[in-house]
């Protein structure tokens, strides 16, 4: 059904249409009317000064909510709005109720409507993150990046890989780690091999916390030979989340690692295996003469 105006069109809707250049305050007493023609009517009016540039500052996150009105009539009025002003400024209020609309709305077309509104929020706001990544300044650079992270754009993500900047290079292997795979996928190896050995523990952590699928496995075992003790102590932590089958012979070498922070982490990632894995008791238990106490004490615990 459709709202009409016809002879029977209420004086508070011709109250509004006598309105010069109304306001969000003008009209409303009329949005919260009770009649849902004279709310439609509201809409129809702030929809017409935004086709006349005269739009009042809110005008597109009052639109956004009426999708939750309560009233088909209503809902279908302010998504007709909202889909033929695309110029529509929408703030953190109207996004918030796209959001809910299109996670919660009462009708197939609501739902659409905000779903659609929101990707295309998205795309342009991956298009102004994506110039920042050109910035000449780092810190932009990585803001750009934890914006991109945000809107879930993967592969623009990863187009800053190789940035020159390791902070930045860090802030893309941290945000992968919030990305599905295999968007990230190739970035990620990458950055496992990074020259930085910063970079390269933040990829390692991200390839832990996604379980070291492979490819990605057959870099944290490389990982594991890194000059850098604290490289190759989080190789073997990551592998502690990667397949036994993959993880636990690099993890046993690992076990006679010169550092002994390397061999703890090794005791600790294998401790999980020690119940199905004969060859896992057995470099356990020669562990027990590890030189250094605390190993010890570890593999008493592990074995317990």
């Amino acid at each position: 059904m459709t709202i009409t105006q016809g002879p029977g069109l209420s004086a508070r809707v011709l109250d509004l249409h006598r309105i010069q250049n109304p306001g969000l305050d003008d009209v409303e007493l009329y949005l919260r009317d009770s009649q849902p023609e004279v709310r439609a009517a509201a809409l129809k009016v702030l929809t017409g000064t935004v086709r006349k540039g005269n739009a009042p500052r809110g005008t597109g996150d009052t639109l956004a909510w009426a999708l939750a009105d309560e009233h088909e009539d209503v809902r279908r009025v302010a998504a007709d709005a909202l889909r033929g002003l695309p110029e529509l400024y929408l703030g953190d209020d109207g996004v918030a109720a796209l959001q809910l609309a299109a996670a919660r709305g009462r009708d197939p077309f609501v739902r659409e409507t905000a779903t659609d509104l929101l990707e295309i929020l998205a795309q342009g706001a991956a298009e102004l993150y994506a110039q920042g990544l050109q910035d000449g300044e780092p810190h932009v650079r990585i803001q750009a990046v934890l914006g991109l992270v945000a809107l879930r754009a993967g592969a623009r993500v990863a187009e800053a890989a190789d940035d020159p900047s390791r902070e930045v290079r860090v802030a893309v292997a941290e945000g992968l780690a919030r990305l599905p795979l295999p968007a990230g996928q190739a970035a990620l190896e990458a950055l496992l091999t990074d020259r930085d050995p910063v970079v390269r523990m933040a990829a390692l952590d991200t390839a832990a916390e996604i379980g070291v699928p492979a490819p990605l496995d057959g870099r944290v075992i490389t990982s594991t030979a890194h000059a850098s003790w604290q490289v190759r102590r989080r190789a073997v932590l990551a592998l502690g989340a990667a397949d036994p089958a993959v993880a636990v012979q690099p993890l046993l070498h690992a076990l006679n690692d010169r550092t002994v922070d390397v061999r703890r982490a090794a005791v600790r990632a294998l401790e999980q295996w020690a119940g199905d894995h004969p060859e896992v008791v057995t470099a356990l238990t020669e562990a027990l003469t590890d030189p250094d106490p605390g190993v010890r004490t570890q593999v008493r615990w592990a074995l317990s």
